[in-house]
């Protein structure tokens, strides 16, 4: 009996080594392989009130404006040539939207120019994708570069940092997010921190906290603008350890936003819930 407490008690700590040794983490695409990713996003925003700020009894009913958008890609690498290099092409193959207002849908485009678009490109030895050309229907200059922005960047989503990690370890990256404010779009800057909470064979899970905050001033011709933004939210990563990249994410935010244009106000509410799942395939 003794000698098999000594046996649990070896068994248990070979255990408790193995669970806290280091995993090197980082987000690369491996060649001869198809990639088949899904994305959806669900908004609901809120206008609380809008109003003058000078004039009581100003403010106008609430406005809600709800949002669903999925896509889906396939990306596939081709063998190794010269230099360690090797191709890749993306294929967008769905594209949907739909936008609630008040309850009411709202028409969108009957055929959207992002689906069948097909980026080329290659990688370089160490995964990272660079695209040189993007081909699709019915696409204005503004939408190419849209999707020629989002493939760049499909494998650099994450900065994970240059040394192994161990449960319970944590890194805090700043990532770019815009909102539309007019013609223009706000540059908003948001901090994620992510903590790795487990590892089970060949996947590590990841959570992740989420914080936004902005403060932007201006001047327009005959008015102020202040506007002010503040978010947080929490979630989910899954990553792929053999296959170098997050197969899965879930993320849920909620923001505030106050703007002040002159004697103007409004007051936003906003949720979002972002969600991403990939399969791999391949040698």
């Amino acid at each position: 009996m003794r000698r098999y407490f000594v046996v649990v008690a070896v068994l248990m700590a070979a255990t408790a080594v193995k669970a806290q040794k280091s995993v090197p983490f980082k987000l690369k695409f491996l060649p001869n392989h198809t990639y088949t990713v899904t994305g959806n996003t669900i908004t609901d925003s809120r206008i609380n009130s809008v109003g003058n700020a000078n004039k009581k009894g100003a403010s106008k009913p609430a406005l809600q404006n709800k949002g669903n958008v999925s896509m889906s890609y396939v990306i596939k690498t081709g063998p190794v040539g010269a230099g360690g290099n090797f191709p890749f092409n993306v294929t967008v193959t769905n594209f949907s939207s739909k936008n609630v207002v008040n309850g009411v849908v709202q028409p969108g485009p009957k055929n959207n120019p992002v689906v069948g678009a097909i980026s080329r490109g290659k990688c370089t030895p160490d995964g990272q994708m660079h695209t040189q050309s993007i081909s699709f229907p019915n696409a204005d200059a503004k939408t190419q570069k849209t999707v020629l922005s989002m493939v760049n960047k499909l494998g650099d989503e994450i900065k994970f940092p240059n040394r192994p990690m161990k449960i319970g370890e944590s890194f805090t990256q700043e990532k770019p997010f815009s909102v539309a404010s007019g013609q223009k779009n706000i540059g908003i800057k948001t901090t994620v921190t992510y903590t790795l909470k487990a590892i089970k064979g060949n996947l590590a899970y990841f959570d992740t906290k989420e914080a936004i905050a902005m403060d932007v001033t201006g001047q327009k011709p005959d008015k102020k603008v202040d506007m002010k933004t503040n978010g947080k939210g929490k979630g989910t990563m899954v990553y792929d350890i053999a296959n170098n990249l997050a197969i899965a994410k879930a993320d849920n935010l909620d923001m505030k936003m106050d703007m002040h244009m002159g004697a103007m106000t409004m007051a936003i509410d906003a949720n979002a819930v972002t969600s991403y799942k990939a399969t791999i395939s391949g040698k």
